[in-house]
């Protein structure tokens, strides 16, 4: 009977301390799917980033002009698709031109609302290229 008592005791006692770890973890799971918004936001980032390293690759002598060509095409490509995907989640009262349009700093392509005068993620002035 005592031996019961223990196993069982035991037992509740693991149970106490490993599911909050599991629910943590389911958590983080949920957390981690990102929004269609995100998702095509990193894609442009991620492009525009490729292109800034094959330049620099180019630039150093590491990339000939045949691969440099063939990647830059592929990766803007790849940033204007997800540049078209994020003007198809932007409800269309948000158009360009619209009062409070959302713009997108040329420097790095992060957005930014009508009175911003800087970028709020590089801190470029807004007209800068």
């Amino acid at each position: 009977m005592t031996g019961a008592l223990a196993v069982v005791l035991i037992v509740l006692v693991a149970a106490f301390i490993i599911l909050p770890f599991l629910r943590q973890a389911e958590d983080r799971q949920a957390d981690a799917r990102p929004s269609g918004d995100e998702l095509w936001t990193r894609e442009k980032a991620v492009a525009v980033l490729a292109i800034t390293e094959a330049d620099f690759d180019r630039a150093t002598g590491k990339l000939s002009d045949d691969d440099y060509r063939t990647l830059r095409s592929d990766y803007e490509g790849r940033a204007l698709h997800a540049m078209d995907e994020i003007e198809k989640l932007v409800p269309t009262a948000v158009a360009v031109g619209a009062v409070g349009a959302v713009r997108y700093c040329a420097a790095c392509g992060a957005p930014f609302a009508e009175p911003d005068a800087f970028c709020g993620a590089c801190g470029r002035p807004r007209g800068s290229q």
